[in-house]
């Protein structure tokens, strides 16, 4: 899946260590459409990562899967880039 629009939030880096050693990711909100606008959170990690927060407001091309997971009854979905563009 693909979407064209502009960063409205860029949240901070989490790390952490697992299994298979240490991990990184960020959450990145991109706003898109046109008559009504959306809001997507994507999740980006290793070196997807933005390093420079001052790219809130550039427009952008994210290529992701949807990944859900149930945990306890529950369903949660996650928005996994792996291509985040900046044009």
């Amino acid at each position: 899946m693909e979407v064209t629009g502009k960063i409205a939030h860029i949240l901070p880096t989490v790390e952490g260590q697992g299994k298979n050693g240490p991990w990184k990711k960020q959450q990145v909100v991109v706003e898109y459409g046109d008559k009504y606008p959306k809001m997507a959170c994507f999740t980006l990690w290793g070196d997807l990562i933005l390093e420079d927060e001052g790219l809130a407001g550039e427009t952008v091309e994210v290529s992701f899967d949807l990944e859900s997971r149930e945990n306890n009854g529950r369903w949660f979905t996650d928005a996994k880039a792996w291509k985040f563009k900046v044009l």
